[in-house]
C-alpha cells in the first residue's frame, strides 16, 4: 500500500539547543555597525548590520515578508550560500535580546535543510562582534523553537502552529503595559525551502498543482504576516535559484558594479517587472510559474549573486518600501 505524501504530519518541534552536537565551521560576518549617511542609503550593508528594526524606512523590518533567493546562473548551489545572511540577521537579533522564558525565534525548514542548524547557529553566536560566552549561547538557543518538515503540507501546518503560539504570545502582551509591552524582542519566524518542496508537488503531479499548493501556504504565511505585524518579521529563504537556467557572463562592457560608489546604470525592466541592476537586458529572473507564485508571496525581495567575485545582496523588490535597487557586498569572514 502506497502512503499518501500529503497526508504526513509536520515532525514535533524541538528547541534548536536539544539538538546541538559538537561546534563545526561556519562562517560570520564581522562588519561592524556603521552610521547611515545620505550619501551612503544605496548600501544595504547597512541594513544587515544594523539588524531587524522598528523603523518603517528599514529594510529588516517587522510586518512584512522578506525573501532571500539566489541567482542561479551564478550563485553556487549549497545551503550555506543562500543561509548566511539570513543567520547573521537571526543571531544578530539572539544577541541583542536577553533570554526569556518564551522562545522568540521559529525556523521552519526541510529536514535535509542544515544552514540554520543548531551548531551552526551556537558557532555563530560565540563568533564576533559581541561574541557570547558558551553558556549565554545556550540560553539564546533555548530561544529557537526548530520544526523540521517533509513536504509542503507539513510547512503549512508548522506556520499554523506557530501562529497559535504567536496568538499566546500577542495575548501575553496586551496583558502589558504599554512600557513592558514595547520593550519584548520582536518575533522572528523563519521558513525555508519553500520552493524545492513545491518541486516535490510538481514531481508527483504537475506545475499548475504544485504552484496552487504553493500560494495557498504563501497565503497562510502572508496572513500570518499581517496579522502580528507589530512584532513579528518573517524570512522566508529559498533553496532553488531564481533566473533560467543557461549561464550568462557578465563581462566587459556588459559588467554592472561600481563598487566603491554605489552608482549602478538602471536596466530596462523584463516582462515581469522583476530585475536585477547586474543583470543582462531581456533575461528574466522569474522564469517559471513557480518562481511567480513564489514572488507574490513576498513583500521585499533580496537576490544574492556572483558579480566580478564579489558576493552581491541586492533589493529587487520592496513593495511597501522604497529599498528598492539598494545593494551590498557580503563578505564573510571565516
Amino acid at each position: 500500500m502506497t502512503s499518501n505524501v500529503y497526508s504526513a504530519e509536520p515532525a514535533h518541534p524541538v528547541l534548536a539547543q536539544s539538538l546541538l552536537g559538537e561546534p563545526g565551521p561556519t562562517a560570520t560576518n564581522n562588519e561592524q555597525p556603521t552610521q547611515r549617511s545620505a550619501t551612503n542609503d544605496w548600501n544595504l550593508k547597512d541594513d544587515w548590520v544594523a539588524g531587524m528594526q522598528s523603523s518603517s524606512d528599514a529594510i529588516f523590518r517587522c510586518g512584512t515578508v522578506i525573501g532571500f533567493s539566489r541567482l542561479r546562473t551564478r550563485s553556487s548551489d549549497n545551503d550555506e550560500y543562500i543561509g548566511q545572511i539570513p543567520r547573521y540577521l537571526l543571531t544578530t537579533h539572539l544577541r541583542k535580546n536577553s533570554p526569556t522564558a518564551e522562545a522568540n525565534t521559529f525556523i521552519i525548514y526541510p529536514s535535509n535543510f542544515d544552514a540554520f542548524a543548531a551548531r551552526y547557529l551556537f558557532t555563530d553566536l560565540q563568533s564576533s562582534p559581541s561574541a557570547l560566552s558558551k553558556d549565554d549561547a545556550l540560553k539564546r538557543l533555548d530561544l529557537v523553537q526548530l520544526f523540521p518538515v517533509y513536504n509542503l503540507q507539513n510547512a503549512a501546518q508548522a506556520i499554523k502552529q506557530v501562529s497559535e503560539l504567536l496568538q499566546e504570545a500577542q495575548e501575553k502582551r496586551q496583558q502589558l503595559d504599554q512600557a513592558a509591552a514595547s520593550s519584548n524582542p520582536a518575533i522572528i519566524l523563519v521558513v525555508a525551502g519553500l520552493d524545492t518542496l513545491a518541486e516535490g508537488v510538481v514531481r508527483a503531479s504537475n506545475p499548475a498543482r504544485g504552484a496552487a499548493v504553493l500560494a495557498s501556504t504563501l497565503r497562510i504565511l502572508t496572513r500570518v504576516s499581517r496579522t502580528y505585524s507589530s512584532f513579528l518579521s518573517v524570512m522566508l529563504v529559498n533553496t532553488n535559484g531564481l533566473g533560467p537556467h543557461v549561464e550568462v557572463e557578465h563581462e566587459g562592457s556588459n559588467g554592472r558594479a561600481a563598487f566603491g560608489t554605489g552608482e549602478v546604470d538602471a536596466r530596462p525592466t523584463d516582462h515581469d517587472g522583476i530585475h536585477s541592476i547586474f543583470q543582462l537586458p531581456g533575461s528574466s529572473l522569474l522564469s517559471t510559474l513557480l518562481m511567480r507564485t513564489l514572488d507574490h508571496g513576498i513583500d521585499t525581495h533580496i537576490l544574492l549573486s556572483d558579480v566580478k567575485y564579489a558576493r552581491v545582496a541586492e533589493v529587487i523588490k520592496d513593495r511597501t518600501g522604497t529599498g528598492l535597487g539598494k545593494w551590498g557586498i557580503w563578505s564573510p569572514q571565516r
